[in-house]
Order: C-alpha cells, then structure tokens, then sequence
C-alpha cells in the first residue's frame, strides 16, 4: 500500500507515529526506531514523504517493509513551497473522515504536488476538495450580470442583490479557473490576486466548515 505521511508524532523514545493518507483512508504507522540518527526509518519517517508499506488491514499497524516513492525533496528544500504543500496536508488531517471517496482525493492530492504551479495547484486542492466534503462553490451563471463572489453565499453575486463582493469579477474568473482547470494546465498569476484568493479560501473554510487554516494565515 502507498501513502503520504501528513503528520509525524514522537512516540515513546525512539519511535515516531506517522499519519498516513492512502486510497483507502487514514492509516496510523508506528515506525520503530526513526527517532535514532542511524536508523534507517529516520529518512522515511519524515512529513510530506510518500511511502509503500506492507498493509495489515488495519488503521493501527506497525511499519513493516517500507520504502521511499517520493520524498518531495524539492518542495522540503523551499520554505514556501512548503507551507504551500502543508495546506493541503492541513486540510486532510483536519477534514477527512472514513466516509469520503479517498481514492478520488489521494489521487488529486498526488496531481496538485506534481504540479509546477505547486502554490497555485495547492489553493485549487483546497477549492477542489470542497465538492466532496460537501460545501463546493456555486460558480455557474444563470444569465445575468456577475459582479463577483460572496463568501456567505458560496457562489455569484449578481447585479441587483444586497450580498457583499469579496472578490469582484476578474479574481472571481480566477477562483473559477482554479476550482476547475487541471493540475498541469494551472497558470501563474499577480500576487495581489493570489493574496485575495487566499483571504477568500481562509474564510470560506472559517464560515462554512468552522476551521481555520493555518497555512493560509
């Protein structure tokens, strides 16, 4: 089995639990001796690696013939492209539960680290996940004149309604793209946009499902 370890935990004096998100869900690993230097768990044990391991059907096992698929050296080596990948690991360790499609999500996590827009791939995740956690954003027009986005609302402002703008039209057709375009297809754009895009994502997981992001802070 493969996972990515998105929380790592000293355990007693010379182990360490590793939270672990796979296909099938979260898995919690006690890997023996990756606290000692010389051990040669310490490598594997590490936040934001993935992993193979041998399965035991449970969600509490220990570590047992493991080894490296990728170990996000690249990412570890940037700090902000860090805190951009510890969102997304943030968001699974606060939201996810045993009753969503895991596959669809691990596999989604897998693109956006792929990704060489990671920054950008990680805010699209995190608009991307809100379909299956049950609170997606409503961005289909239905005709009339757009004037941005309303966090409360989750969805369009149109000319006429009373609701506050929180991101007018061109940061709306941003939010737009990102909740929809591939991983590999995401573009750059100006960091005043990303910053507002930010803001919005903070306080849409804040209103609607009453958690705060800290990566986004």
């Amino acid at each position: 089995m493969e996972g990515i370890i998105y929380k790592v935990q000293p355990y007693q004096e010379h182990a360490r639990l590793l939270f672990v998100y796979t296909m099938i869900g979260k898995k919690t690993l006690l890997a023996q001796g990756s606290q000692k230097l010389n051990h040669p768990n310490r490598i594997l044990a590490q936040y934001l690696t993935q992993i193979e391991f041998k399965d035991q059907d449970k969600s509490f096992l220990t570590l047992s013939e493991a080894k490296i698929i990728n170990d996000y050296a690249q990412i570890k080596e940037d700090y902000k492209l860090t805190k951009s990948a510890a969102l997304m690991l943030e968001i699974i360790d606060l939201l996810i539960v045993d009753s969503y499609d895991h596959q669809e999500i691990y596999q989604s996590l897998i693109k956006a680290l792929q990704s060489k827009q990671l920054e950008i791939a990680t805010l699209s995740f995190a608009l991307k996940i809100l379909r299956p956690l049950g609170y997606p954003l409503d961005l289909n027009a239905d005709g009339r004149k757009v004037l941005g986005v309303n966090v409360e609302k989750g969805g369009l402002v149109y000319q006429g309604d009373p609701d506050i703008i929180d991101l007018d039209v061109k940061e709306s057709i941003v939010l737009l793209k990102m909740n929809f375009i591939p991983y590999q297809d995401l573009e750059a754009y100006e960091i005043e946009t990303i910053a507002k895009i930010k803001s919005f994502i903070l306080k849409y997981y804040q209103y609607h499902l009453q958690s705060t992001l800290k990566n986004l802070q």
